[in-house]
């Protein structure tokens, strides 16, 4: 069967290549091994109720901002959201600390009265830094796109626009906090709404976007589903539960991929999934494969998480305005994943909207504990998991609900009326995202901004997702596609920013 292009994977990166190019009338083909489309966007249910797996909200689904757009532009159909206006709870050591949606620096000043110049002096800096990074006219460009030329421009300009992102946005936040504050507690509550080893603008766009985010009314699944939607009107095809096995590849040239069930599909080929699994499914005769992944091999990957899934009966306890819970120790801020364990990792809990038809209300904690956790979580060969596995993991799970009993009173645990985990080599397994990571590369300051190509050694094979700019989150990678698009569709005069610029000029 002969296609324009085959997509792997229908994670939103994949879906939206696959959608740029069915609207230029490209044949295209977005292949899925999963039973359901959006990678680690996609909903599931447990006990009649619905579970995201992890991603709590997202400014970006608001009107005007990327996913509407990129919706519109493909004429797939909006997807219905409504704004998050909760409030967070916060344990450091045990010691509870509140904050109110719609008042964040009054709720920290509030919070460290001995610290308010510092607190202060944080927002200040914070709320520069976002001036600054959406202070740009147009969209950029990749930066391994530019010439040299270009290269110094944009740093002289960059230096010159964006003075505070430059000096602090861009630099590990643990090494910018300890320049802000003596105070560990303040630094960890910072530190708490993603806490992970990340540059500072992350946590600097983490406090901008609370109060701001949007949740899609019918959970995230429906963000994928409007993409197949318009995949389909546009005359692109998507087949669930088909799983490549192999890349084909001819004279250095890409020609198509066989899956599971031994079928071939011919064509250009683009992966969603990581680059790790991509370039396993070329055969060793390949010489460029070697060359590719010698290129990856020294690159840290964002440490993955464990996600503590749990239904929630509010007639028993009820959480009242609240949006998250967080459970860290004042050193948390300097704390690497490789350190924690399940007695130690900070936990995260997302506090869901209820879906119309759940009986109860859906959490989720999510864990920073590595890939590599007690032997791999106790994974046979390949990554089997078996008996060991099943133990260690309701092991885990229990250390995890009695550190949050103990924190929220058993009256919050036994309005757990069920509970389940999943950890990063079940990530890993569903997504073919390496070791289960959910931001690709790491965003620590000596990995930020090194992004992959789009375009790799072999001929028309493709990469898209979080792992090739301009990087992580829900738009990001959907921006991957349009990026990845926007360069196919120039070899044949179409000038994919023009049209979508002028289709939004006057808007």
């Amino acid at each position: 069967m002969q296609y324009d292009y085959i997509i792997i994977g229908s994670g939103m990166g994949g879906l939206s290549v696959a959608n740029f190019l069915a609207k230029y009338n490209k044949k295209v083909l977005v292949l899925e091994k999963h039973n359901i489309p959006g990678g680690l966007v996609t909903s599931f249910s447990r006990k009649g109720v619905h579970f995201d797996l992890g991603i709590h909200g997202l400014y970006e689904l608001k009107e005007g901002q990327a996913i509407p757009q990129f919706m519109e532009f493909w004429n797939a159909p909006q997807v219905e959201a409504k704004p998050l206006g909760g409030d967070l709870k916060c344990f450091i050591d045990g010691k509870e600390y509140d904050f109110e949606h719609g008042n964040v620096r009054g709720s920290f000043l509030k919070q460290f009265p001995n610290s308010k110049n510092d607190v202060n002096r944080i927002f200040d800096i914070m709320e520069t830094i976002i001036t600054e990074m959406f202070s740009g006219t147009e969209a950029p460009e990749p930066p391994y796109d530019m010439n040299l030329f270009q290269l110094i421009k944009f740093g002289m300009n960059a230096k010159k626009q964006r003075p505070m992102f430059m000096k602090y946005g861009n630099k590990d936040a643990y090494k910018i906090l300890d320049l802000f504050t003596t105070s560990d507690e303040l630094k960890t509550i910072i530190y708490s709404k993603a806490p992970y080893p990340m540059v500072f603008m992350s946590f600097a766009y983490q406090w901008w976007v609370y109060g701001k985010n949007f949740y899609p009314v019918n959970g995230m699944q429906a963000i994928p589903d409007a993409a197949v939607k318009g995949l389909n009107h546009l005359g692109g095809e998507l087949k669930l539960n088909t799983e490549v096995t192999e890349i084909l590849v001819k004279d250095n040239q890409a020609y198509g991929v066989k899956t599971k069930d031994g079928t071939e599909y011919h064509g250009a080929v683009i992966s969603n999934a990581s680059p790790q699994f991509t370039y396993e499914w070329i055969s060793d005769k390949v010489a460029a494969k070697k060359k590719m992944k010698k290129a990856i091999s020294g690159r840290k990957i964002f440490e993955p998480v464990a996600a503590l899934f749990m239904s929630f009966d509010e007639d028993k306890y009820s959480l009242n305005n609240l949006e998250g819970i967080s459970i860290l120790a004042k050193k948390d801020y300097s704390k690497r994943t490789e350190e924690y364990t399940p007695e130690t990792a900070p936990i995260i809990i997302y506090i869901y909207p209820k879906r119309e038809g759940d009986e109860f209300r859906s959490l989720v904690a999510l864990v920073p504990i590595s890939y590599e956790y007690h032997n791999y979580w106790e994974t046979e060969d390949n990554r089997k998991r078996g008996e060991k596995y099943k133990t260690l993991k309701k092991e885990v799970e229990k250390i995890l609900m009695d550190r949050i009993g103990k924190h929220m009173g058993r009256d919050f645990v036994d309005a757990v009326s069920y509970h389940e985990l999943s950890s990063p080599v079940t990530y890993e397994r569903y997504t073919y995202s390496k070791n289960g990571s959910f931001m690709g590369w790491s965003v620590e300051q000596s990995q930020y901004g090194k992004y992959l190509k789009q375009r790799t050694d072999i001929k028309d094979l493709y990469l898209v997702g979080q792992w090739v700019f301009p990087g992580f989150g829900v738009a990001g990678v959907m921006a991957s596609g349009y990026y990845l698009a926007k360069e196919i569709l120039k070899r044949e005069g179409i000038d994919l920013k023009k049209d979508f610029t002028e289709y939004f000029k006057d808007r």
